[in-house]
């Protein structure tokens, strides 16, 4: 068998080496070098090109279209930085109300310690297969989380044991998610209902959610950026169906839009669009209508 053969590694530049490859090899308008320079000191080479896929020439993807410069990739990503920053109090907002749901009707209907018994989710083989790894999760965030006081407090004055409303603080927003996809349906749906929705919708709200706020909380792009786990939308969404993050922010209304944090959101995306013209929040699957929509539905 033949050995596979790879390209070399890219060879390390300076920033002034990284600034004249992006005018002379990519087109792409830098300015004065030394702003170049430090731009390219506060967000490495490699993010900000991502900004300006978009921006390429269609016979040439190698090259920027006339007129794009280094200033506009770094406006795409200082507008990116904050539609970030403006979602992530959404999501913390969802995240932390399901803890607070799900942990109450697993204690009120199994007991304060009844969801570490596996009889008490759903018997297929799937779902038993996610108590046994979400439980471990739990196990190694006990042992990693050991400096907390109250996980200190529960080793010490009861023997390890967490109740549901403890246990669910060192679950991550995909632990929740998991959480809920193994609850029974009376257990579904004793939660969906307290947000006025079927089980599924709920279902896929939660991994749609959680998929954006990794993004969000890891600094990853979301400008122009397909997202894969995407909510169910009721009919009269159905229009706004995109694998952008629109859907989810859309959705997240029905969790959130009557707290101030939802309208502080709305607000702060409208200060962005206003700050970055050279931002397309179409790209992100924003409809012309967006701040409307999410005021009133």
């Amino acid at each position: 068998m033949s050995k596979k053969h790879y390209a070399p590694v890219k060879p390390a530049r300076s920033y002034e080496e990284q600034a004249r490859r992006l005018l002379e090899m990519h087109n792409l308008d830098i300015g004065d070098v030394a702003h170049a320079r430090r731009i390219l000191s506060t967000v490495n080479y490699y993010r900000l090109t991502t900004y300006g896929k978009h921006l390429r020439q269609p016979q040439n993807p190698e090259l920027f279209v006339d007129g794009v410069s280094l200033d506009t990739l770094y406006a795409l990503y200082r507008f990116d930085m904050g539609l970030r920053h403006a979602l992530l109090p959404v999501l913390e907002f969802f995240e932390v109300q399901l803890r607070a749901k799900l942990s109450y009707r697993l204690a009120m209907a199994h007991g304060s310690t009844g969801y570490t018994n596996a009889e008490n989710f759903r018997q297929d083989n799937q779902s038993q297969g996610i108590h046994k790894s979400l439980i471990n999760k739990f196990k190694i965030e006990v042992r990693r989380q050991d400096a907390l006081p109250f996980v200190r407090h529960h080793k010490t004055k009861y023997g390890g044991h967490f109740p549901i409303w403890v246990a669910v603080e060192l679950f991550s927003f995909g632990m929740l998610a998991q959480l809920f996809d193994m609850m029974t349906d009376e257990d579904q749906w004793a939660v969906s209902g307290e947000y006025d929705m079927e089980p599924d919708m709920l279902a896929a709200l939660i991994h749609a959610a959680v998929e954006l706020r990794n993004i969000c909380a890891h600094y990853n792009r979301l400008y122009n950026q397909t997202i894969d786990d995407q909510p169910l939308l009721p009919p009269q969404y159905a229009a706004y169906e995109s694998d952008r993050a629109f859907p989810t922010v859309l959705m997240l209304r029905t969790v959130a839009g009557y707290h101030p944090v939802y309208t502080k959101m709305i607000d702060g995306i409208a200060r962005l669009a206003d700050e970055f013209p050279e931002a397309d929040l179409g790209l992100c699957g924003f409809p012309e209508d967006w701040a409307f929509l999410l005021r009133n539905g």
